[in-house]
């Protein structure tokens, strides 16, 4: 018999999808100001979205994103329980905070990204690339979905 997961609940403690460990992060790419960037024309392959989901991949697989593109905001899930932090700093009260931290910090000292400025743009022409400055981003942990 088939059940339904559509009422369910996850919480920040380390959440399996299948029988891989999962963690669940709000990114919201900020300039150095600590502006939300407005990332809806940077969904595009290459463009600033694509750049920041890179990032997050240097420590972990990238098992499922949602970009809300109108105030910055990227909500990912990451395969593999402590695969941003040093394994077993979570505890339940506090599961992800040491990734989190980690991430942000990874993510701030990207600086100021080249990406692909539209999605008609070619990213090997420097006139149609963009710079865009992600050093204030901040990385937090979903507490629920």
């Amino acid at each position: 018999m088939a059940r339904s997961n559509n009422n369910a609940v996850f919480t920040a403690d380390t959440t399996s999808h299948g029988d891989v460990a999962i963690e669940l992060f709000t990114v919201t790419v900020k300039d150095g100001s600590g502006n939300a960037l407005d990332i809806d024309g940077n969904t595009h392959k290459d463009g600033i979205v694509d750049r920041v989901l890179q990032g997050i991949q240097t420590r972990g697989t990238l098992k499922h994103y949602r970009v809300t593109t109108t105030n910055g905001v990227i909500t990912v899930i990451v395969e593999r329980a402590d695969s941003w932090a040093d394994t077993g700093t979570g505890t339940p009260a506090s599961p992800q905070t040491a990734a989190a931290a980690n991430m942000q910090v990874f993510l701030r000292a990207m600086g100021t990204v080249r990406c692909r400025a539209s999605s008609t743009s070619e990213s090997t022409d420097p006139a149609e690339t963009a710079a865009v400055d992600i050093s204030g981003t901040t990385v937090a942990v979903v507490a629920n979905i």
